[in-house]
């Protein structure tokens, strides 16, 4: 049986607010896909952790603590989003390995982050990867990679499709502080890379997107591969 692997950009399940109106939506249309497909979900934090994080940093709070705070706020993200499935997982599973044993139960295994240090980007790679998925989704606030930051930058142009090494490189530019065109970490790509997977970036918020992507393997995005 297929697995694909959706990374779900916490802007996009908790921007201003949770945003339970996509997640129904979102649900809806999974759901009525190919029986043949289990899906995995990883779910960001959006802004409960960026609320969160923000405030404490201003006390000196250490990055590792912040991360667990992230983390947790992902958490509760998935299991907000998990509640609009039938056939989920009602326990969030805290790493990769609980969630593919959840999987082997549950047609939509739905997670957030695991560890301080991996970003959901990368456990999403990481959960194709242990699930031989040929295929994962970068759900963000953006409809695809672009050359830098399209809500900054008025010159940035969006690429349709790029390999690894050049994602490699715009990834690292945005971490450097050179862009902020950070659309997936390095990690994340790197992953992907050694185990060729597909990459779909694409906007989250129009749920046309991913029946595309996994019924006709198109996108209004960025590929890459």
């Amino acid at each position: 049986m297929k697995t694909i692997v959706i990374s779900l950009g916490g802007s996009i399940v908790a921007s201003d607010g949770l945003n339970t109106d996509f997640m129904g939506k979102l649900a809806k249309s999974l759901e009525k896909m190919d029986r043949k497909i289990k899906f995995g979900i990883v779910v960001g934090g959006g802004s409960v952790a960026r609320s969160y994080i923000s405030a404490l940093r201003k006390y000196g709070v250490n990055d590792n603590i912040l991360d667990e705070i992230g983390i947790n706020a992902t958490r509760m993200n998935a299991l907000a989003l998990a509640s609009f499935f039938e056939d989920a997982n009602s326990r969030i599973p805290t790493t990769v390995n609980d969630a593919v044993e959840m999987s082997r139960i549950y047609r939509f295994t739905i997670m957030g982050g695991t560890e301080p240090g991996h970003t959901t980007d990368t456990v999403s790679a990481l959960l194709a990867e242990r699930n031989n998925s040929d295929i994962l989704i970068n759900a963000t606030s953006v409809d695809g990679v672009y050359t830098s930051d399209p809500r900054k930058e008025k010159k940035a142009r969006k690429i349709d499709a790029l390999g690894y090494d050049e994602s490699l490189v715009l990834s690292m530019k945005g971490l450097s502080g050179a862009g902020s065109n950070v659309f997936m970490d390095p990690t994340a790509l790197n992953i992907a890379k050694r185990s060729k997977i597909k990459i779909f970036v694409i906007n989250g918020l129009d749920i046309d997107e991913y029946k595309n992507v996994i019924e006709k393997g198109e996108t209004t995005g960025s590929v890459i591969r």
